[in-house]
């Protein structure tokens, strides 16, 4: 197992492990980037368009469309289209263990350990599609809401989606939902972005990618495009901006600073990628302190009825 791919992040507390997060794009693409967890993962397209790779592979998703990240697969999100959102559940499955070992503990909650998977993805196109949607909507909305006993609330309809997808055999063998190893390309991805993240700073070339991934440069090209939709430079670019980003955000740094700490050799073409990937200025980001984007979706803890009227439309058009 590659440890270093492991997403450390605690979600939830230890008397409730489970949480809520979303993100939308707004002018500009928003990328959790790649990762994995011990724990199990529900996404849920609110709008637009969500691009999801999973283990290497990509996955497109549009409203309505429901997605199962199984602990342990490496994956990253991106929300390329403006305003494309999405809301996500995250907790361990153990979480659902019955002390007692009974008939569901040994034919569903056990196996779901070593056995079994959940499917990756449910779309409109399955007849269960309507009721898992609106199941996922209803612990969206206890959890923003957070009425009494809410904690027992979420819990009940987790237990009914696990019902709802047993019943319509969607569990799959363990071996085509988690890969027991990754694959070498999979932890090279991950030497790779490590290396960019520790020296973004400096000067990388596509021969220094190239080289990571044991790839020739023409293919790492290619290879690097098709994987992260966006080019060898764009990432680095998109990368140091959101650094930049941080560091307006934190520090009183002067702009050119900013451009110099982040990798960028030449000021003008700072504040021109700045400006193309965040719709602004550098100083009218600082001035209005904007959501970063590429952080890590940010968990709910509130909001309006709005997504829910757009989840709804899509039931209603189902």
């Amino acid at each position: 197992m590659a440890t270093n791919l492991e997403e450390k992040k605690s979600h939830g507390t230890d008397y409730f492990p489970f949480e809520c997060y979303g993100a939308q794009a707004e002018s500009n693409r928003f990328v959790v980037y790649y990762h994995w967890h011990r724990q199990l993962e529900i996404i849920c397209v609110n709008q637009g368009e969500l691009v999801l790779m999973v283990e290497g592979e990509t996955h497109v998703g549009h409203a309505g469309d429901v997605f199962f990240i199984n602990p342990k697969q490496v994956h990253q999100l991106v929300l390329e289209q403006q305003n494309s959102s999405y809301f996500s559940f995250v907790f361990d499955p153990e979480w659902l263990d019955f002390k007692q070992t009974d008939y569901v503990q040994h034919t569903i909650l056990n196996p779901l350990k070593d056995k079994l998977g959940f499917p990756l993805k449910v779309s409109s196109e399955q007849s269960c599609h309507k009721i898992l949607l609106r199941d996922l909507l209803t612990i969206k909305q206890i959890y923003v809401m957070q009425p009494d006993s809410y904690r027992l609330m979420i819990k009940i309809q987790l237990y009914k989606i696990l019902l709802l997808l047993e019943s319509n055999q969607l569990f799959v063998p363990v071996n085509s939902a988690i890969p027991v190893n990754h694959t070498q390309t999979t932890i090279r991805i991950r030497e790779l972005t490590d290396y960019i993240s520790a020296h973004y700073q400096e000067h990388i070339s596509l021969e220094q990618g190239a080289d990571i991934m044991h790839m020739s440069p023409k293919y790492f090209s290619s290879f690097f495009a098709k994987t992260f939709l966006v080019s060898f430079t764009q990432y680095i670019n998109h990368y140091r901006i959101d650094q930049a980003c941080i560091l307006l955000k934190t520090t009183d740094l002067p702009v050119m600073d900013v451009a110099f700490e982040t990798g960028f050799e030449n000021f003008s073409y700072f504040i021109r990628k700045f400006k193309e990937i965040k719709g602004c200025t550098p100083k009218e980001y600082r001035k209005e302190k904007a959501p970063v984007a590429g952080e890590d979706s940010q968990a709910i803890v509130g909001g309006t009825g709005e997504e829910f009227r757009k989840i709804q439309a899509v039931l209603e058009e189902l």
